[in-house]
């Protein structure tokens, strides 16, 4: 096995994943202006969902597609029944509302799947696909071909729907948008709803591959974030910074050691921080 080969594989299909979950974060955070911490809790619940009705004897479709109901349901939830209510409330109280939400989902995943990892059959079966000394199974190279082709849609859905350009107008200015007779509250619920779907599907693709455990949905979220981050709230730029940051990933966990990936990632989160702040150091400002 060529390790450089399979390190560009495994970023290939991690950095998809980081791009489903920056693209929920950054349609969220354009309409709503709110930093979703609780984001990356589709993921685990997805997961976990799934493998426990897998488990209790559901079949493979069935389970899959109703632990993605139960995603979209917290992410519209969230909204509806906590975010919405306080919509007036300092955005920081409101981050901490979403993070003190993402605690409550993994007491809760605590307690209905332990604590040790679990995991479902993949969709997908077959050998795997071999070349230049790396292999990638069929599932992972759907979880690329969705992933990246999922989100230039978004990306496209924005740019030239009507129902995209609304979500843009409500982001940038609510009040003129609902003047103009945009849905200001629909946009952001269909935006919380995009962004719980797609973190279930990101989790319905990868978890197979890996497992999941009540904690992945804030590292996801950790993720996510410095791929939407790197982008600027972009959601066309985060197709690349979410690949650009799975790659990276891949090669530090190939070269150093898994044990270095966390430190590293949080390093890049300053440096993104610290970039993303230059224009405020300086008098300066940026909208997303």
């Amino acid at each position: 096995m060529n390790l450089f080969t399979q390190s560009i594989i495994s970023g290939l299909m991690t950095g998809a994943v980081y791009t489903f979950l920056g693209i929920g974060l950054v349609l969220v955070y354009r309409t709503a202006r709110i930093l979703n911490l609780a984001h990356g809790e589709t993921f685990a619940i997805t997961g976990v969902a799934a493998a426990l009705f897998v488990s209790a004897g559901m079949p493979l479709a069935a389970a899959l597609g109703l632990a993605l109901l139960v995603s979209l349901a917290f992410a519209v939830g969230l909204h509806r029944a906590i975010l919405r209510p306080r919509a007036e409330w300092p955005p920081g109280t409101l981050i901490l509302i979403t993070l003190g939400a993402a605690f409550v989902v993994r007491g809760l995943l605590i307690l209905a799947a332990g604590t040790d990892p679990v995991s479902f059959p993949v969709i997908l079966e077959g050998a795997p696909v071999r070349f230049a000394g790396g292999a990638v199974p069929p599932q992972g190279i759907a979880l690329v071909v969705l992933g990246f082709g999922v989100s230039a849609g978004v990306g496209l859905f924005l740019a030239a729907t009507r129902a995209g350009k609304q979500l843009l107008a409500a982001a940038e200015n609510p009040y003129a948008a609902s003047l103009l007779g945009v849905d200001v509250e629909r946009a952001r619920l269909t935006a919380y709803a995009i962004g719980g779907l797609l973190g279930g599907l990101a989790a319905v693709l990868l978890v197979p591959l890996i497992a999941v455990d009540f904690q992945s949905g804030l590292a996801m979220t950790l993720r996510g974030f410095i791929a939407a981050a790197i982008s600027g709230m972009s959601p066309v730029g985060v197709l690349f910074s979410g690949l650009g940051l799975g790659l990276f990933e891949a090669m530090v966990g190939a070269y150093l050691g898994a044990l270095y990936q966390d430190p590293v990632i949080f390093c890049v989160l300053i440096l993104v921080a610290l970039w993303q702040s230059r224009n405020i150091r300086f008098g300066g400002s940026r909208r997303a």
